[in-house]
């Protein structure tokens, strides 16, 4: 065991939800002579800010499997104004509900919706980034982060307006050149809906080619209306949240079939609809007929859009010289690799990422890890050895794969991830005085544990009245809904908790 010593400077990469909790914990620790973070879009609350941007503004590559490519730019909407693409869609809806997204002891109005729209989610984290905004340089788009001799962290950044092109290039004008920092200590919260992953299959390539625009990926989709105009069939591929809900979504607005391939079943709440039908995964594309033949040998003929709904790579464009060395962050784009806790680098002890996890609430994992991290650089939590740190991702690899599954926490995974964080937070002395991650509520574990049945009740009962229900009550009388009560033998925390 060994303490981290000597952090005084540090930097956050990204100020959407988990970028400002992260900066709220590393000020509360009262710690550290400077505390910054960088955001490349105007404003805070990260893919959150929706803007209605269409699939024929975006450049995709098909296939898309090269994580170490650099597809994304923003739109340029006004002058020195430009807006990031986000992974956000008009008519969407939270899948969880907003009682576990919430931060500790900030709260949503108590008239939501179970499910919020994504506007009153924009709005909340904003309302709860307030008092961190002042430390988070906007309009500012990270190009490096370099190792120096010192083992410090050299950050090169730019300022996002026209002469640097949104901050894509470099810019001959002194007052909008790069900039360069050093600091002690580098927290990445920058997300991982940038990079779309679109899987490769015989004859994809050339039919994207033959018909420009045929394939696209969720990240695009905007609204139904855009394939308003679509004679020929319509897949979607994948069935995880996004693919399921745009195939309910294009399903009721198109009110036509919609074809959705999925290799396995979704552990993820959806709507139904009798448009919809699932069939298996994909075998190959005929760019002469269209036709899209299955691994069972279905065929679907004359299918003139593809949506991809297959998630996104890990994709840390700055990270390019350590994953050029002998120890990446990054190979093929299905997970971070080197990471103790799927958090923080064991080669680079101070670097770490925040809410690398997927399936997870990444309010509640953002404040549970940042605390954890502010407290380890400021020394008062201790590291195990580099080989324990090892030791415990390699046990995680064999329990997982090194596949994309590397960071799935489904429930009750996520929860037992947060608490280990946090009993380790309660050992130190005045804990209580900095950011208290949240701490789960018998009532809060009932509504993880039943978030995707409560969502599809929730569905129902807004197809039922025309209404979003903003209680349990209301689903019970209206759809007759009830969820089912927690396994109180799997959390013996919770007489501690409550």
């Amino acid at each position: 065991m060994s303490f981290i010593k000597n952090v005084k400077r540090v930097a956050v990469i990204g100020g959407g939800p988990c970028g400002v909790a992260t900066v709220k914990a590393l000020l509360k620790e009262k710690s550290f002579d400077k505390v910054v973070a960088f955001e490349r879009r105007q404003n805070t609350g990260g893919l959150w800010n929706y803007y209605n941007e269409t699939y024929d503004d975006q450049k995709l590559d098909v296939p898309s499997v090269d994580p170490h490519t650099n597809l994304q730019t923003p739109f340029k909407v006004s002058k020195d104004n430009y807006v990031w693409p986000s992974a956000i869609y008009e008519l969407l809806d939270t899948n969880v509900p907003y009682k576990i997204m919430e931060y500790h002891d900030f709260h949503f109005p108590k008239d939501s919706p179970i499910f919020p729209l994504k506007s009153s989610v924009l709005e909340y984290i904003q309302a709860y980034s307030k008092e961190v905004e002042d430390k988070v340089q906007f309009n500012t788009n990270v190009v490096d982060v370099s190792l120096t001799p010192e083992s410090k962290y050299s950050i090169t950044y730019r300022n996002v307006v026209d002469s640097t092109e949104g901050g894509v290039k470099e810019s001959q004008e002194s007052q909008h050149s790069d900039k360069v920092e050093e600091f002690d200590a580098v927290l990445i919260a920058a997300g991982h809906y940038d990079q779309p992953f679109v899987p490769d299959r015989p004859g994809l390539k050339e039919y994207s080619e033959k018909y420009p625009g045929s394939v696209s990926h969720a990240k695009s989709y905007k609204h139904p209306r855009q394939f308003k105009n679509v004679q020929g069939n319509i897949l979607i591929i994948g069935n995880s949240a996004s693919g399921s809900d745009l195939a309910y979504q294009l399903a009721t607005g198109l009110h036509r079939p919609i074809y959705k391939s999925a290799r396995s079943k979704s552990q993820l709440p959806a709507g139904s609809s009798e448009f919809i039908k699932t069939v298996g995964d994909v075998e190959s594309v005929d760019p002469e007929t269209k036709d899209v033949k299955l691994v069972d040998g279905t065929v679907i003929p004359n299918v003139e859009r593809i949506l991809y709904a297959t998630g996104y790579l890990r994709h840390f464009p700055f990270l390019r010289s350590f994953n050029e060395s002998e120890t990446p962050f990054i190979t093929n784009g299905s997970r971070v690799e080197r990471l103790y806790r799927q958090c923080l680098s064991y080669d680079h002890p101070t670097l770490s990422f925040i809410a690398l996890p997927r399936y997870i609430l990444p309010t509640r994992i953002s404040e549970a890890q940042a605390s954890w991290l502010a407290k380890v650089y400021s020394g008062k939590i201790p590291l195990p050895s580099k080989e324990t740190m090892i030791k415990e991702e390699e046990k995680l690899i064999k329990e997982k794969g090194t596949g994309a599954a590397f960071h799935n926490l489904f429930y009750p995974e996520d929860v037992f991830y947060s608490l280990a964080f946090n009993k380790e937070i309660e050992t130190v002395p005045g804990w209580e005085d900095a950011l208290v991650p949240c701490r789960w509520t018998e009532e809060e574990l009932l509504y993880r544990a039943n978030a995707t049945p409560m969502k599809e009740a929730f569905i129902e009962y807004k197809e039922k009245t025309g209404k979003l229900a903003t209680t349990l009550e209301e689903l019970e009388e209206g759809v007759g809904y009830k969820p089912d009560p927690i396994d109180r033998s799997e959390f013996p925390h919770l007489k501690n908790l409550n």
